[in-house]
């Protein structure tokens, strides 16, 4: 075996310090602690990514996940309207109810740290008559909080929902299927439509 001119050793040299370099550039990502999250989305552009990710880690008794989401629509230039569309197949109605009024206030107090969001609006799709044999899937309940609603309403709007039927009645806007609305044990108190004047 020739020995190597020292001319090719110093550019092999050169070529690993470049390597070497360019591999340990970002080789570690960076830690982000829940207080820093917050802080850097107050100020973060409001984008379908940008939402999934900060509602990644919200979860919790009565909370949908976010990996349970059909789509994510923005509506709005300013003061932007965030709506999370979720799967949620539950046969029980009052659970469903329940779900879609815990997840609504789980999403929107993260949402909300974001200054550029002015409602945030869940919308649970599923079947309505599950035992009915070919599977549908359907608008089962749709609900909304403006910022403003949901500060006049901090007594009442906390995580876990005890009564559905309160968080229903101060939310912004909010429908119910016809079939999920007759099966409701809080029919009485609820329409199956309303919005705030």
């Amino acid at each position: 075996m020739q020995p190597r001119s020292p001319f090719k050793v110093i550019c092999m040299m050169i070529a690993a310090c470049f390597l070497l370099a360019s591999c340990s550039r970002n080789s570690e990502p960076a830690k982000v602690n829940v207080a820093q999250k917050k802080d850097v989305w107050s100020n973060a552009e409001v984008t379908r990514e940008s939402v999934k990710l900060v509602l990644a880690g919200i979860s919790g008794d009565g909370v949908i996940g976010i990996n349970q989401t059909k789509d994510i629509q923005l509506q709005g230039a300013n003061n932007k309207t965030v709506t999370v569309n979720l799967n949620h197949e539950i046969t029980d109605p009052d659970q469903l109810m329940s779900d879609a009024a815990g997840t609504l206030l789980a999403y929107s107090g993260m949402l909300f740290e974001n200054k550029g969001i002015g409602t945030v609006e869940i919308c649970l799709l599923g079947d309505p008559k599950p035992a009915n044999g070919k599977p549908v899937t359907k608008e089962l309940v749709r609900i909304a909080i403006n910022r403003a609603d949901m500060q006049k309403g901090q007594d009442i709007l906390k995580i876990p929902v005890e009564n559905y039927a309160d968080i229903f009645k101060h939310a912004t806007w909010y429908k119910i299927h016809p079939h999920l609305y007759k099966s409701l044990l809080h029919r009485d108190q609820l329409k199956l439509r309303a919005y705030q004047k």
